[in-house]
């Protein structure tokens, strides 16, 4: 079962059929290039069934992000297969410069505690929003590319765990 998290202006809950709309106009946008956008519909369902699933195989994943006027965006953690760390995310697809992402993550990191040792962040090098959003968090960028992508650089959270 996926948990509904609410923060002061969030409710962070599962993935839903209807957030679909708000992912295919999200994914189809400039706005998404820095996560390897544009997407067309059929590639925006499949990132919606993939948050949706990860949750079922791995016991947790990602939220959709609602402010109270649908789905503005999404957050949470996925662990890809063969991947070292489990990675916390967040994308807004509307809403921004409100402190969205940092609202969802900061909830989504009060619910993780520490159930895991490393929680990490992989921020494009030039997504300037995403990297105040981590520093806001508390994150650390450890300035090292993760294997699978050069373009990005690991952000470190401080969980009380391994470094």
């Amino acid at each position: 079962m996926i948990p509904t998290l609410t923060t002061e202006r969030l409710t962070l809950r599962a993935p839903e059929t209807r957030d679909h709309a708000a992912y295919a106009a999200f994914y189809a946008s400039p706005r998404s290039e820095i996560i390897g956008g544009p997407l067309d519909e059929t590639a925006a369902w499949k990132i919606l069934t993939n948050d949706v699933g990860h949750w079922h195989l791995r016991g947790f994943g990602w939220w959709s992000l609602d402010d109270g006027t649908g789905c503005v965006g999404s957050c949470g953690f996925h662990l890809p297969e063969g991947r070292p760390d489990v990675e916390l995310g967040w994308s807004l697809f509307s809403g921004m410069g409100r402190g969205y992402a940092t609202e969802a993550a900061q909830a989504a990191l009060a619910w993780a505690g520490t159930r895991w040792p490393r929680i990490v962040s992989h921020i494009d090098r030039d997504n300037r929003a995403s990297a105040r959003v981590a520093l806001r968090l508390g994150a650390t960028d450890t300035g090292v590319p993760p294997a699978h992508d050069p373009l990005c650089t690991i952000w470190l959270h401080d969980v009380g765990g391994a470094p």
